[in-house]
Formats: C-alpha cells, structure tokens, sequence
C-alpha cells in the first residue's frame, strides 16, 4: 500500500466512525421504549402541560401507555419513529378487547391503531374506555 492510499483509508475510517458516533448522538435508529409509569407520566405532561397523570396502564414491551389523570381524562402515549407520540383518548378513539389485549384505533390514520399488552388489567381499562364514550 502506498502512502496515499493508507492516508486515504485512514480518513475513510474517520468519516466512518464520526458519521457513527453523529448518529447515535441524534438518537437515530434507537428503540425507545416507555420504561415505566414514572416514565409514562412525564411523558403524558410533556405532551400536555398540567395533565398531571395518576394511573397508568403501561404495555409489558413499553411500546405504549394509557395515562389517566385525577379528572379521568386519558392520554395514549406511543413510540413513534425514535421519539414519543400523545393523543387524548376520547369518543371517536375505538378501543377493542381482545383477551389480555386492548387495542385502540385513532381517527387520525397517521398515529394509527395501538395494541397494549396489559395482560388482565385489559378488562378494567377497556371499561374505562366504555365510560369514555357515554360521557
């Protein structure tokens, strides 16, 4: 190898390893996951400001949340790309059981449908999903 040729891939390997380290600084390709209910809570008051979050029926991957407050509204917490998405949880958001599963479809198509494992916590939240749209 000559000398331009070892200076050449030295600097390839540099441009290399900082385009890797740029990207994991951005947090691009990561996984978020909702790591707990502390987690799922400052995620639902970020997302609105004076929420105050009480309760939370976490997804057992982390991959979602329900939070409810004090006055029983609710806010569904999602990974969304590497980042966190929120809706509220009203009369046109279509909550279906299925066994210890409880799935939640927005009107807006590009939050999309939401599966929450909660295992046999899915009845009392569906439920509440119910009493949600008799209000």
């Amino acid at each position: 190898m000559t000398a331009a040729e070892l200076i050449q891939t030295g600097v390839s390997l540099v441009a290399v390893l900082f385009v890797a380290w740029l990207v994991k600084a951005m947090g691009l390709g990561a996984d978020p996951r909702i790591e707990d209910a502390d987690h799922a809570i400052r995620l639902a008051e970020e997302a609105e400001a004076g929420f105050g979050g009480t309760e939370v029926a976490r997804d057992r991957a982390g991959f979602a949340a329900l939070v409810r407050n004090g006055e029983g509204r609710l806010l569904l917490v999602r990974a969304h790309g590497n980042h966190f998405a929120a809706r509220r949880v009203d009369a046109s958001v279509v909550a279906r059981l299925d066994k210890n599963f409880l799935i939640l479809t927005t009107p807006e198509r590009t939050f999309g449908s939401v599966t929450l494992q909660l295992g046999k916590e899915a009845g009392m939240w569906a439920s509440r999903m119910r009493e949600i749209g008799r209000a």
